[in-house]
């Protein structure tokens, strides 16, 4: 396990009230209370604790008045039997532990505990009594829940190791702390189920946040940077979400899971490109539902990749293909518009970016007027003032509609970018060059890893096993005997074959 790391506090120092206050100098959120405990007034020590950070109730009602009122503590003579008597449990508090450096006093009182300083016995005793401010669980808000748990993931750690225990109550859950960055502490929780997920991955997961240097681990990007294998590819390598129902059943398959303390979101690794494609959803319907609209997903996905760059191929270098009576409305809507197609759908590309930045930025209710008058009264405009033709608008209104079909937002984001880059090398070449750029796409899709696990498997690098298992098409639940192959899970089998038929008929 990482140390933790706590700036500027010598190795070894030994405790005291004086180290503390000279530690904590200016912080004047920091609370130095000095208990007299026994009759004689001889013995004193002091609370130390960060205002916000603890639960006040907890510190004054089962640590500091205990310790004033306890006949033991009262009638003691020295530092060290009222130490003694708080190791041996005459507090009211369950959770304590023992510091005899600065290092792991300072290190406690940050993570808000309550420290009791006993500057005799040069030792310090931390409660665990955290009791600072969080978001309550709400509903997903980047995630729609039409069939599901409503509980969303917080800001708080250990929040959302609670919700994902409550749903995996089985001591074959783990979840492994580890503290990143060296000036803020934060704590990271590898999740993962044993005897199921590869022990190989979840050492290499660990080593990999282990081997993290840096000040502070506080975004969703810097965490993004330390999980995937090449951090300079665009394409997503890491499953992110914000319900727990759908992580607990990531877990379940044998995939790891990473919760960071401050970021209400949780990553999944390892991954592959069905795993992006996949919503909670799918398992809430009809097998045969979930099928349709998972091949109606890929559909769209692809749709929205590719139909700006062919519609500038075909209407510029393969006029041939375009049925007669389109191409004559095509070329009649055209006739007064001064820009060259592939022009006038980069434009429209960009403005439709442009709406999707204004509708983030602006207000909820103000970004979507926004983005529904931008699309509606400047295209309408833009037709009637002969800057572009209605065809373009229809093409672009299309692949930005089903764009949105993806339910992997960063998957999302990629294709936009690709679309570009396909749109002018569709002005250059035609479908010739267009394929090309398809091509290295699934070229940089084939390039990577991600733990071991291959980015488009298992339909490549799995030997065609699984190609069709919970893939384009998901089965009944009975007949998903196995957990994912290319994951490399230490038990494959999730469950016995059943016969619903015959469960219904019993019934």
């Amino acid at each position: 396990m990482l140390k933790k790391q706590t700036p500027d506090v010598p190795d070894g120092e030994a405790v005291s009230c004086a180290a503390f206050r000279e530690r904590m100098r200016g912080c004047d959120d920091t609370v130095f209370t000095e208990i007299v405990v026994n009759e004689a007034r001889s013995v004193k020590v002091t609370a130390i604790f960060i205002d916000g950070m603890v639960t006040a109730s907890t510190v004054y009602d089962f640590i500091l008045k205990p310790l004033t009122r306890d006949r033991l503590f009262t009638q003691a003579r020295t530092e060290r039997e009222v130490l003694d008597g708080i190791l041996r449990g005459r507090i009211y508090h369950g959770q304590h532990r023992l510091c005899e450096t600065m290092t792991d006093a300072m290190k406690e009182l940050l993570f808000g505990a309550a420290v009791l300083v006993f500057d005799g016995c040069a030792a310090a005793v931390a409660f665990d009594s955290k009791g600072f401010e969080r978001r309550g669980t709400s509903e997903p808000t980047s995630e729609n829940v039409l069939k599901g748990s409503k509980e969303s993931f917080v800001e708080s750690i250990r929040a959302n190791t609670s919700l994902v225990r409550r749903r995996m109550q089985s001591c074959a859950l783990k979840i492994h702390h580890l503290t990143v960055g060296r000036r803020t502490n934060t704590p990271v929780a590898l999740v993962y189920m044993e005897g199921i997920a590869n022990s190989a991955t979840v050492e290499a997961v660990r080593k990999r946040f282990e081997g993290v240097d840096m000040d502070g681990l506080v975004t969703a990007g810097q965490v993004e940077s330390v999980i995937y294998a090449k951090s300079r590819n665009l394409l997503p390598q890491a499953l992110y979400t914000e319900r727990p129902d759908k992580f607990v059943g990531c877990i379940i398959e044998g995939r790891v899971g990473i919760i960071v303390d401050g970021i209400p979101i949780a990553y999944i690794t390892p991954i592959d490109i069905n795993s992006l494609m996949q919503a909670p959803e799918d398992y809430a319907h009809h097998f045969l539902l979930g099928s349709f609209f998972r091949i109606l997903r890929y559909t769209c996905t692809f749709a929205a990749l590719v139909l700006p760059a062919f519609y500038v191929s075909v209407t510029t270098f393969h006029q041939e293909m375009i049925p007669t009576k389109l191409a004559v409305s095509i070329i009649s809507s055209k006739q007064h518009v001064p820009f060259p197609t592939y022009m006038e759908v980069l434009l429209m590309l960009l403005a439709f970016e442009v709406l999707l930045e204004a509708g983030m930025r602006l207000p909820r209710a103000a970004g979507q007027t926004v983005s529904i008058v931008g699309a509606l009264v400047v295209g309408q405009a833009a037709i009637t003032a002969n800057m572009l033709s209605p065809g373009v608008v229809i093409v672009i209104a299309a692949a930005g509609i089903t764009g949105f079909a993806m339910p992997s937002q960063d998957l999302s984001n990629v294709n936009r970018i690709f679309r570009i880059i396909l749109v002018l090398l569709s002005a250059v070449g035609g479908l010739f060059t267009t394929t090309l750029g398809l091509i290295l796409i699934f070229y940089n899709m084939c390039n990577i890893e991600i733990f071991g696990t291959p980015y488009l498997s298992p339909f490549v690098g799995n030997e065609g096993r699984q190609m069709l298992d919970d893939t384009l098409l998901r089965h009944e639940w009975f007949s998903k005997t196995e957990r994912p192959v290319n994951i490399n899970p230490e038990d494959l089998i999730r469950q016995g074959p059943g016969n619903t038929e015959s469960d219904g008929e019993t019934r």
